[in-house]
C-alpha cells in the first residue's frame, strides 16, 4: 500500500499496486488537493512538496478497518481513503441517511 504525504503530512493511502500505479493515482489526486479543505485547512497548496511512499503500519490498519466498516463493491478498481478529515464529506454522507 501507498500513502499520499504533502508538506510531511500524510493525506491519502491506496490499494493500488504496482507501485507505478499507486504513484500515478495519488499524484493524479493533487489539483483536487487545491479545492479541498481539512479543518479550514487548504489541503495543499499547490506548491507544498508531494511525495507517494509505502505506507505505515498505522495506515494500512487504518485503511483496513475503514474497508470492513464500508460495503465495498467487489471490484477490482483500486481504494483511496482519506487519512485527514475532509471538511464537507462527512455532512454529505448524513444528508444520505
Amino acid at each position: 500500500m501507498f500513502t499520499l504525504v504533502i508538506d510531511g503530512r500524510a493525506i491519502a493511502v491506496t490499494d493500488a499496486t504496482p507501485e507505478a500505479e499507486a504513484r500515478e493515482l495519488l499524484e493524479s489526486l493533487a489539483d483536487e488537493m487545491i479545492e479541498l479543505e481539512s479543518e479550514g485547512r487548504q489541503v495543499w497548496d499547490g506548491e507544498s512538496p508531494i511525495e507517494v511512499r509505502a505506507s505505515t503500519e498505522e495506515e494500512i490498519e487504518a485503511f483496513d478497518e475503514a474497508e470492513m466498516d464500508e460495503e465495498a463493491e467487489e471490484d477490482d478498481e483500486p481504494i483511496v481513503m482519506f487519512l485527514i478529515p475532509i471538511d464537507g464529506l462527512e455532512e454529505d454522507d448524513e444528508d444520505e441517511d
